[in-house]
């Protein structure tokens, strides 16, 4: 279905998840994320989708993917549905990053 990461780069791919959710918090939003320590984001699509980061607040909506180089072209579907899901939503925004 999906290409797996090697340990490195899914070690990458944690720590900018990690990065982008404090940061969220710090900024008085609500946060989900796809990594431990976190709940973990409801899924998106009709294949259930989860995102590695959503941040909310009253008004405002963030969603995240994180990608690696390895896994961008791969997960390209996953991205589309997170957009689209963006796109439907009011006051929702699709944010994506590659480490």
């Amino acid at each position: 279905m999906s290409k797996k990461r090697s340990k490195t780069n899914q070690s990458k791919h944690d720590k900018k998840v990690r990065s982008i959710a404090k940061s969220y918090e710090r900024r008085g939003y609500k946060v989900k994320a796809d990594i431990s320590g976190y709940p973990k984001p409801e899924p998106i699509g009709k294949k259930k989708r989860v995102p590695d980061v959503e941040a909310t607040r009253p008004g405002t909506r963030h969603i995240w993917e994180v990608e690696t180089k390895a896994t961008y072209e791969p997960h390209k579907d996953q991205r589309v549905a997170f957009k689209k899901s963006a796109r439907k939503r009011r006051r929702t925004k699709y944010k994506e990053a590659i480490v």
